[in-house]
């Protein structure tokens, strides 16, 4: 039993004549669109969503963004494991299978370095809720303020399950990834969005400036690569080429663990698409100390340490 709301921010969006097609396709389902939103601080998306969690009937509301395609049994794993101490349950961001370059390099970056981050995260019970696809109690958010509470902060995923642990709520993991099919996906506009989650990284927990560059394949088998040099007398380039292996290996069958045992390329492919992203890893990090300005959406923001947001400039105007 469920509902389903659409959030809107503007009149002339083209998703309001799509939805009013499948409410009118499927009467019998309990559709509302909502469009225009609220205002509660400087976040576009919880702005976004306000009029739909205020209206929303039922204690567990699912936040899904738009680039998310909802397989048929996502909904029914993250309900089945939404026990009575927990608030959250989230799923690891991955990819859609695409045929092109950008798509593949970005399905290749979220199987391999973003998903190594993200299960070492919840393995040590650290905070890493993605916001793009997670199922949330009500009541667990309103003990926290409600979802408006966290408008002047531009990662609200993480300042969410940051409040509600401090509640003494807990979150899980669901066993199946969100799988994001967003629309032109080149490597500019993926890397242009790791720049943004970084800088939010680095705004939240400021330490990762200096220890987020050492996890890096290119830095770290170097250091090591001397490192046993200096110790063993081993020769650095049969270490350096050994843990490389060792690391595209592991690389792999994360990659194919978290697609479901399948690649949906050959492994050639895999090994080109993985190199020009570790290759070119260290772009982001310098675009992102050069460039302390977010881009998303409609806006250019600033953070103050902490993650909230200082000010916003709208680029429509």
């Amino acid at each position: 039993q469920y509902e389903l709301l659409f959030c809107v921010q503007d009149d002339d969006d083209a998703s309001i004549s799509i939805v009013r097609h499948l409410r009118e396709k499927y009467p019998n389902v309990d559709v509302h669109l909502f469009i225009g939103g609220e205002n509660a601080g400087l976040n576009p998306k919880v702005n976004n969503m306000l009029p739909a969690y205020m209206n929303c009937k039922y204690q567990l509301f699912l936040i899904s963004d738009s680039s998310i395609r909802m397989t048929n049994v996502a909904l029914v794993d993250m309900i089945g494991r939404m026990d009575d101490n927990i608030a959250q349950v989230h799923q690891l961001p991955f990819c859609a299978d695409r045929e092109e370059w950008g798509p593949n390099l970005e399905q290749v970056y979220f199987g391999t370095e973003q998903s190594c981050m993200y299960l070492f995260a919840d393995c040590m019970n650290m905070i890493c809720t993605s916001g793009m696809s997670v199922l949330i109690r009500k009541e667990a958010l309103e003990e926290c303020g409600g979802l408006a509470e966290f408008g002047d902060f531009l990662a609200e995923d993480y300042f969410i399950a940051d409040r509600l642990r401090n509640k003494g709520w807990s979150s899980t993991i669901s066993g199946l990834p969100a799988i994001q099919n967003s629309g032109c996906v080149t490597a500019e506009s993926l890397e242009g969005r790791l720049c943004r989650w970084a800088k939010l990284r680095y705004a939240v927990m400021p330490q990762l400036i200096l220890i987020e560059p050492l996890h890096d394949w290119l830095i770290n088998t170097t250091l090591f690569s001397i490192s046993m040099w200096n110790l063993t007398i081993c020769d650095p380039i049969s270490c350096f080429l050994t843990l490389t292996s060792l690391w595209i290996t592991s690389d792999y069958f994360l990659f194919k663990t978290v697609n479901g045992g399948q690649t949906p390329f050959p492994v050639s492919r895999f090994l080109l698409l993985w190199l020009r992203r570790e290759t070119f890893a260290h772009r982001v990090y310098l675009k992102v100390l050069c460039n302390p300005e977010i881009t998303w959406r409609k806006g250019t923001f600033r953070l103050e340490w902490g993650g909230r947001i200082k000010a916003q400039t709208d680029k429509a105007e």
